[in-house]
């Protein structure tokens, strides 16, 4: 049994300062061996509920937060950007058949600890068809587009009701309460690894096939940037209309391109100041 696992740092126990996610601060180091530790808690519960093989993608900004050294050598790692997949990219790869996102958060317009989608500072909110999406629900769209289902998040309470609304069939382990964006009651990182552990081990244990995908093609992403400068930027990319001063839209069969080109949306609004 093969499992992904896609590791953000934003949903850690202990992390809720913007400084604690970014590499150049004092606090990140800290914060980087907490997001270590709870990723080694899911890939050995997954072992220990039957997987044969696990890889994990490093999802959190320049994506190369996890030292190799520190990740359990039973796991592959996935590491750097741009990928086209960006914090699933190696699941199209070979068959997997369960995934787990490490560390989530809730949507950019959300209440959450540390609430964003993809790029907090150009990305007001962003949906799907209509709604409201997350990373969380972005990547579980793409991996259901591979045929593996979503067993198990963790992060906060904000996020746990997120999961429990759109995916009442996935584990979760809430591993701090939200206060405000920059403010959290955690649990003990020993007792938060504990509970993903056990959690992880009994998702892959039940291994639940059914796949629930909120989403059914065609895929109209409708962005709201956060000033209309970077909606300039955005109008540049053939195949994205203009809605308004900062929100344009772009229509795909699948959900693989829109992450593609949230990706370049990304990259696009970096080049402002």
């Amino acid at each position: 049994m093969k499992i992904f696992i896609s590791a953000d740092i934003e949903g850690i126990a202990g992390v809720m300062r913007p400084e604690q996610c970014s590499p150049g601060n004092a606090d990140y180091d800290a914060a980087r061996a907490l997001m270590e530790q709870e990723v080694n808690a899911a890939i050995d519960g997954a072992f220990a509920g039957g997987a044969t093989s696990v890889t994990v993608a490093d999802s959190h900004a320049m994506m190369q937060n996890l030292r190799a050294e520190k990740i359990d050598p039973r796991a592959r790692l996935v590491q750097g950007k741009p990928r086209a997949l960006s914090m699933i990219a190696g699941i199209e790869q070979q068959q997997y058949d369960g995934l787990m996102l490490v560390g989530f958060h809730t949507a950019a317009g959300e209440a959450g600890v540390l609430a964003h989608t993809i790029n907090g500072r150009a990305f007001y909110r962003v949906k799907l068809n209509g709604q409201v999406v997350g990373e969380s629900d972005l990547y579980a769209a793409a991996a259901a587009e591979y045929s593996v289902p979503l067993w198990l998040v963790t992060g906060d309470d904000q996020l746990e009701r997120w999961i429990n609304q759109h995916y009442p069939y996935a584990q979760y382990v809430c591993v701090k309460r939200a206060i405000s964006a920059h403010a959290a009651e955690s649990d003990s990182p020993a007792i938060a690894r504990a509970q993903i552990r056990k959690q992880a081990s009994i998702a892959v244990s039940k291994a639940v096939p059914g796949i629930t995908n909120r989403f059914c093609a065609p895929y109209t992403l409708e962005l709201m940037a956060a000033k209309p400068v970077l909606a300039d930027l955005f109008m540049l990319i053939p195949g994205v209309e203009r809605l308004d001063a900062v929100t344009v839209s772009y229509t795909s069969g699948s959900v693989v391109p829109v992450i593609s080109l949230l990706s370049a949306f990304s990259y696009l609004a970096s080049t402002q100041k």
